[in-house]
Order: structure tokens, then C-alpha cells, then sequence
């Protein structure tokens, strides 16, 4: 983990702007964001470079995994599932803990939470029996107090354009460029 915080450019409006119709629409051309905005093709492009550069914005394909889900036999969705499971880890075991996580493939987001020592763990699965064997793993592992999985049943709202946002890893990965 880095030992000091990576310094970022100052954002502002017109950033924040440019940003949010990237994630509506990240295939938007910079003359319409341009355009729709009342800047030049030029300074939205020169925005978009400085803060990709800064890894402040990636433009990456999102998955939506309410609409990845394939109807199978007996009308049941598979496909993908997601799970949040909540870990309270023993004490002095949370940098332990929170580098296991980050080291399953399986985990899609892990966050602190404001609880400590707890961490929130979100993944994506292709079965309900990859959910038990990533369960019976995070049980298994040094360091656990206790853990607690739920799974989504079904998406009241979902926006995928929230995600993803910037992890320990991208920013340990800034702070050594």
C-alpha cells in the first residue's frame, strides 16, 4: 500500500461535466460533448487526455449484469450473480485480510467500511455454487471474525455506470508511475 496519497489535479465543473456524458455514453463523440457544453472540440479532448492521464477517468467497457443474465430452463436466471459479503476481521488482521480478498479473482470490489475492522467484498459469479465455494473460502481464511454474504435476488435499481472506481491498487499503481 503506498505510504503517502497520490497528488491528483484539481477538477472542476466542466470536467465533472465531460465526465458524466462519457458515462452515459462513452462512445459520444468530443464535437457533441463539445457542442452540448459551448466549448471547443479541442479543450474537451485536452480534458479527457489530462484526466485519463491523471487516472481520474477510464473509459472501459461496463457490463450490465442485470441484462447478462440468461433465461435457462424452468425460467430461472443464470449467467451472473452477485453477492456482497460483509467481513469482520480479528484484530490486527485487516491489511491481512483486505490483501487475501484483493488476491481472489472472484472479488469485483472490495471497500472499507465504516465499521472497522470491516471490509465489504462484492462479487460477480456464474453460479450459485461458485457463491458457496467463494463463501466457504473467505470463512476459511487467517484473520476472519465472521463473514456474511447476501445475495442480489433481484435489481430494484441498478446504474452501471457508477462503477468501476478507482481501487488501492490503482492508486498504489499511480503513486509509482
Amino acid at each position: 500500500m503506498p505510504s503517502e496519497t497520490p497528488e491528483y489535479p484539481t477538477t472542476d465543473q466542466l470536467d465533472r461535466d465531460i465526465a458524466v456524458m462519457l458515462a452515459h455514453d462513452a462512445r459520444i463523440s468530443f464535437r457533441k460533448i463539445a457542442a452540448d457544453l459551448g466549448v471547443t472540440e479541442g479543450t474537451v479532448r485536452g480534458r479527457v487526455k489530462r484526466l485519463q492521464g491523471a487516472g481520474l477517468l477510464k473509459l472501459v467497457p461496463i457490463i450490465d449484469i442485470d441484462r447478462a443474465r440468461d433465461p435457462v430452463a424452468g425460467g430461472h436466471s443464470g449467467g451472473q450473480h452477485m453477492m456482497f459479503i460483509t467481513v469482520r476481521c480479528a484484530s490486527g488482521k485487516l491489511d491481512h485480510v483486505r490483501q487475501a480478498l484483493l488476491a481472489m479473482p472472484q472479488v469485483s470490489a472490495l471497500y472499507d467500511a465504516n465499521a472497522t475492522p470491516r471490509l465489504v467484498a462484492v462479487c460477480i459469479l456464474p453460479s450459485l455454487e461458485d457463491a458457496a465455494q467463494v463463501m466457504n473460502q473467505i470463512l476459511g481464511m487467517d484473520g476472519i471474525r465472521e463473514a456474511e454474504s447476501e445475495l442480489v435476488l433481484q435489481s430494484v435499481k441498478y446504474n452501471a455506470t457508477i462503477g468501476p472506481i478507482a481501487t488501492l491498487e490503482d492508486l498504489a499503481r499511480q503513486s509509482t508511475d
